[in-house]
């Protein structure tokens, strides 16, 4: 294997997860809790074919690619440096065959990689409108966390059009946003089917939601018990801890 190059502004991370590495800028956009959740619950089968949109530095397809045997994962970035930084990592962790890092828009994915043949679309699309708050003048961060390029309603009918019948959408959001979300799922014929609220602490109100939606499924929806982050300031739960193959009560991840 050629040489991964790691410029002077980047940092090398160990994911702490089956000896998985990410390539990261080190000051700018760095991928986030967040995105771990949801790699983990995701329901991911042996075989599946998986799209990521706005795939970041590929943080979500490098955790998926430990799930389960035989997939083909696709991440799609729009930012060129993102995509080409997501490109490294694969190589770094000799994924090529497993993982491709594609840069375009996931509005107009569908037409690249073709509609109606994935079997899961994964995303972690940014949170707030451009009407909330301040987007950061970092224009990576920026369309990050902000609908500059894509709404959520974008990223929501790009998983749509890629999905095959019964294809399962996995997102996590802002909790606040629910019912915005399970219109637009519906109005896409993606019925939410398993649902997560996302807590800081025990006794403390959702401030995300993990959901899992259906293409073209009827309505039944599983709301599982509520993911606890944080047993006490920087200590997680037990459950967290355990995805990274740490003991309960010990140390952090």
């Amino acid at each position: 294997m050629d040489e991964v190059i790691i410029y002077p502004d980047e940092t090398l991370d160990d994911l702490l997860i089956q000896g998985l590495r990410i390539i990261q800028k080190a000051k700018g956009f760095r991928f986030t809790l967040d995105s771990v959740l949801l790699s983990h619950f995701a329901t991911v089968k042996e075989g599946d074919r998986v799209v990521d949109l706005g795939t970041g530095t590929g943080i979500i397809p490098l955790i998926l690619s430990t799930r389960a045997k035989k997939l083909k994962l696709i991440g799609v970035e729009l930012q060129a440096h993102m995509a080409e930084m997501a490109l490294r990592s694969v190589k770094l962790n000799m994924l090529e065959g497993i993982i491709e890092i594609l840069e375009g828009d996931l509005r107009n994915i569908h037409k690249i990689i073709g509609g109606g043949q994935y079997t899961l679309v994964t995303a972690n699309p940014p949170y707030w409108s451009v009407a909330e708050g301040r987007p950061s003048p970092a224009e990576t961060k920026a369309l990050s966390r902000h609908e500059i390029s894509c709404s959520l309603e974008d990223c929501i009918a790009s998983a749509s059009k890629l999905l095959n019948y019964q294809g399962r959408f996995a997102l996590i959001h802002r909790s606040d946003r629910l019912i915005d979300i399970i219109g637009l799922l519906r109005r896409y014929q993606l019925e939410p089917r398993r649902m997560r609220l996302i807590h800081p602490y025990l006794g403390k109100c959702a401030q995300h939601v993990l959901l899992e939606a259906r293409k073209s499924a009827p309505p039944e929806l599983k709301v599982l018990p509520p993911l606890i982050i944080y047993e006490a300031p920087g200590k997680y739960k037990p459950e967290i801890l355990r995805w990274y193959g740490k003991e309960e009560g010990k140390g952090g991840a």
